[in-house]
């Protein structure tokens, strides 16, 4: 699907602009437009991307298949980037990653995605791009886009304190059944595994938005870089918190295997016991009869 919001030169803010007349807001370098893609089928790629902008084929192929990790390739007038977004999984202690692919220019902010993201259903309606968005320019939009996504992790992050707090907790309860424990392990797999995924896309991320705000890109003004840098800042406290809550996941998983092993010594001591007092009784009870 393809969506196009078009801001005219005079101010005026059109959210559904018609395909056909595309053309005519192209050739107006005072205009401003965000094409977003939604899903889209490889002749609505093609149509954008390769006859009416003619991207690089490279920065095309990336846009049309998935599973990069966030980046910034600077084709001169142009950038394209791809950064992430997270959503809560249906597991306590699981998320999904979503990958938005971005075109910016001087005057057109093009976004590709799978599925419809919240963040950019906010900001499509013309009042988002009177004194903020487009009005501002497609370089502060970005900005406005991937400052929404980085909110997107604070509740995120706030559950995975308080599920890693607990599991710190119940850890050391005992006589829960081996069900529940089998439940506990996995609920700490889990949690590591999703620490080191949010690890992986952070740490690309966070350099993405140094190169932005630090760079001369020509399709970002240098009065936008600041924007960036704040976005930054914000991203680097997120990621300082997921290396933590990793190496916690990951110490809550040695300090939970640690005493399930001290456990089965336990137990395995009370066997020993038990067989120490009983084997010499067996024994005689086999060399001598039952009447010994």
């Amino acid at each position: 699907m393809i969506r196009i919001l078009y801001r005219h030169r005079s101010g005026t803010v059109v959210t559904e602009l018609p395909l056909d007349q595309l053309n005519d807001a192209m050739r107006d370098s005072q205009a401003r437009l965000w094409i977003d893609l939604t899903a889209p089928s490889d002749e609505e790629s093609q149509q954008i991307l390769t006859n009416l902008y003619r991207f690089h084929p490279l920065a095309i192929e990336d846009a049309v298949n998935e599973s990069h990790i966030p980046k910034v390739d600077d084709y001169g007038n142009y950038l394209y980037l791809v950064f992430h977004t997270v959503g809560l999984g249906d597991e306590r202690m699981d998320i999904h990653t979503y990958e938005i692919d971005v075109f910016l220019g001087a005057n057109y902010l093009i976004t590709l995605h799978e599925t419809p993201r919240e963040s950019i259903e906010k900001l499509w309606n013309a009042h988002s791009h009177q004194q903020g968005g487009l009005a501002r320019g497609p370089a502060y939009l970005l900005y406005e886009l991937i400052d929404r996504q980085i909110d997107n992790y604070t509740p995120l992050l706030d559950r995975f304190e308080a599920q890693l707090e607990y599991l710190g907790d119940v850890i050391f309860l005992k006589d829960l059944g081996g069900k529940i424990e089998e439940a506990r392990l996995n609920d700490i797999l889990t949690a590591k595994s999703s620490a080191l995924r949010l690890g992986r896309i952070l740490t690309p991320q966070r350099e993405l938005l140094y190169r932005l705000s630090h760079n001369n890109y020509g399709a970002v003004p240098s009065d936008m870089r600041i924007y960036f840098q704040d976005a930054y800042d914000h991203l680097a406290r997120f990621s300082d918190l997921a290396n933590s809550m990793r190496d916690l996941a990951g110490s809550t998983l040695d300090t939970h295997l640690a005493l399930v092993n001290n456990r089965i010594n336990e137990t395995m001591k009370v066997l020993t016991m038990i067989s120490t007092i009983f084997i010499p009784l067996s024994f005689l009870a086999g060399v001598y009869g039952m009447n010994f």
